[in-house]
């Protein structure tokens, strides 16, 4: 019996000196020790605490679900799978919610919404933040589930904003644009739109019936992230096309596009009219559809950015990508536009979860804390009451194994966590700030976030700009809101140039 508690990955035992009333123990033999489940009442400050699993009783000691009777104490726990420990921290608290009320329409009943990054600007009050909106609305519709894009001219935009009495008020709509001089080739202006790019290794996009192909825009952009970077008054954004990071200046206008090596000749073929440098490592372009940059962020001191895949990729083929736990992150060098570094993030276990698949399992932000400490939010595709993956992690760099250009980022998506370790491959460390669904967060995707203050951190969801499809094929307005939260955390999140 000691043998197999000790198989039970998840299940933490704590002796606890409770009185048992009414439970009846089984004498434990000489070879072997047997639990018994024992039903009796715990109280704290005189109330009765309410605990999803029963205490057992083994060899006449009581022993009660550590996580379980923690988290009726008012503390969230963290199993480090990696380390084999458990941490304990005072459970984080919403303190403000606000939404985008009345966002302005698009056209066919769909509003502006989609906020897919959030960043907070040193120098600006608290209440002030960026965002940025995605490729605008799309869904997917019939059995095949094509790409539509209901508002094919929607132009990719960021958004400045403030929090204020419940609401997100817009204070400037910054739309992306090319170079003077240079024309889109699906808008026929310097306006960009949010149209996938190539043939063949983008989805297929269509209008809002899925009857009618649209154009491809080799310069269109599915934006996922934000940064921005204090040396040049800059902002950096991530998107997942092929996959991608720009930097764009203050008034919207694209300075640069950095991609993966083999990925500018093709646009540049198919037209495109921004300027690429080809820097990124060849191997990411074998990021799944849908599935590129969605995470970026630049340390304090400005001096480097990092951006991280949402999924692992499809090395050697979507199926090991889809299995796999190991996403990666890497670090640009600001000055020299070169990338320096990249790590390995190992992602929660979803076996070890109700209803969730590892390819379900993605990194959504980062905001950096310093040149080496990031926030991190990782996230299944849950929503509500189903949620079970919704986490901030604090990620420390500063011991681990830079993989960039080795044997083991050739195949990195195919190691299990028993050959990283034995191969000396070090990830990327993890620490709990707050468990975000177990706050009650009402939806499925938390896609910005941010830090606020030393104890603050702000969160947005991406509301898919409010419309799905029905099983007719209709499109159906869904009701989802913007929304952004205030959430006070216990960790010191102070921001360091160090």
């Amino acid at each position: 019996m000691k043998r197999l508690l000790r198989k039970k990955r998840m299940i933490v035992l704590l002796t606890a000196a409770f009185a048992v009333s009414g439970a009846t123990v089984v004498s434990a033999g000489q070879a072997t020790l047997e639990a018994v489940t024992a039903k009796f009442q715990i109280t704290t400050a005189g109330k009765a605490l309410t605990l999803d699993k029963d205490p057992v009783v083994i060899d006449g000691s009581t022993y009660v679900p550590l996580r379980t009777l923690s988290e009726a104490l008012g503390k969230q726990v963290e199993w480090n799978e990696w380390n084999q420990t458990i941490g304990l921290k005072d459970i984080p608290k919403v303190t403000g919610k606000f939404e985008w009320k009345n966002a302005p329409a698009l056209g066919k009943g769909i509003q502006e919404g989609g906020f897919s990054g959030l960043v907070h600007l040193p120098n600006d009050a608290a209440d002030t933040f960026y965002t940025l909106a995605d490729r605008g609305p799309n869904g997917e519709v019939g059995k095949d589930k094509l790409r539509t894009f209901p508002i094919d001219a929607y132009n990719p935009r960021i958004y400045k904003f403030k929090i204020k009495d419940g609401s997100i008020e817009i204070l400037d709509t910054i739309k992306l644009q090319l170079p003077d001089g240079k024309l889109d080739k699906v808008s026929k202006s310097k306006y960009i739109t949010g149209l996938p790019n190539l043939v063949g290794s983008d989805e297929v996009p269509y209008d809002e019936k899925g009857g009618t192909k649209l154009s491809y825009d080799p310069d269109g952009l599915d934006l996922e992230g934000i940064a921005y970077s204090p040396s040049d008054d800059t902002f950096w954004l991530s998107e997942e096309y092929r996959p991608s990071v720009l930097q764009v200046k203050r008034d919207g206008t694209i300075i640069g596009r950095y991609v993966p090596k083999g990925a500018k000749d093709k646009l540049v073929e198919a037209g495109a009219q921004t300027p690429i440098y080809d820097i990124l490592p060849e191997i990411y372009n074998t990021r799944i559809s849908n599935r590129g940059f969605e995470g970026v962020t630049i340390s304090p001191d400005g001096k480097y950015l990092y951006t991280s895949i949402q999924s692992p990729m499809a090395n050697p083929d979507k199926k090991t990508g889809e299995a796999s736990r190991n996403l990666r992150i890497l670090k640009m060098d600001l000055a020299t536009k070169q990338v320096i570094g990249e790590y390995v993030y190992v992602a929660e276990q979803a076996g070890l979860f109700t209803n969730v698949k590892q390819k379900d399992v993605v990194i959504s932000d980062l905001s950096a804390l310093s040149s080496n400490v990031m926030l991190v939010d990782e996230r299944d595709k849950n929503a509500g009451a189903d949620a079970q993956l919704k986490r901030i992690y604090k990620a420390d760099f500063s011991k681990a194994t830079n993989v960039l250009g080795t044997e083991t980022s050739k195949k990195l998506e195919s190691l299990t966590i028993q050959q990283l370790k034995d191969q000396g491959i070090q990830p990327i460390s993890k620490e709990l700030v707050v468990d975000i669904a177990k706050l009650g967060y009402p939806y499925e995707k938390i896609e910005g976030l941010a830090v606020v203050d030393k104890n603050t951190i702000a969160i947005v969801n991406d509301n898919d700009f409010g419309i799905s499809y029905d099983d007719k094929g209709s499109l159906i307005m869904t009701g989802i809101p913007t929304q952004l939260q205030l959430i006070q955390v216990t960790d010191d999140l102070s921001l360091s140039t160090k």
